[in-house]
């Protein structure tokens, strides 16, 4: 697998706020889906993940791998220059190992409607 020549932008706007932040760790965020996974920031796009206990996260593109940013709380980001979410999987590296995860459930928009979540 070959890495993206261009580079991730390196903004803190691909950080989630820090209130949202809190409350993804915490576990009592109201949408996570709007915080992680793909979003448009200015001129590119976020990718956010939560993985706790990862020590290193990569974003796998038919273009390349690009490694995210994260601290031990397992919130990893990325700010890529192109608009638009990417496909793309994930190459998450424990203590223990590596896993791929073929399919971000945070990638796509939630399936349930407000109107489902209301009833």
């Amino acid at each position: 697998m070959t890495v993206l020549q261009t580079a991730p932008i390196p903004l803190p706007e691909a950080r989630p706020a820090p209130d949202d932040t809190a409350r993804l760790l915490s576990g009592r965020h109201h949408d996570p889906h709007a915080v992680l996974g793909a979003h448009p920031v200015g001129d590119g796009t976020a990718v956010r993940v939560l993985r706790p206990g990862a020590v290193g996260v990569d974003l796998l593109t038919a273009g390349g791998a690009v490694p995210l940013t994260g601290g031990p709380d397992g919130l990893f980001t990325v700010l890529l220059p192109a608009v638009g979410p990417p496909g793309y999987r994930l190459r998450v590296r424990y203590p223990g190992g590596v896993e791929t995860v073929q399919e971000d459930g945070y990638r796509v928009a939630p399936t349930l409607g407000e109107l489902d979540l209301h009833l």
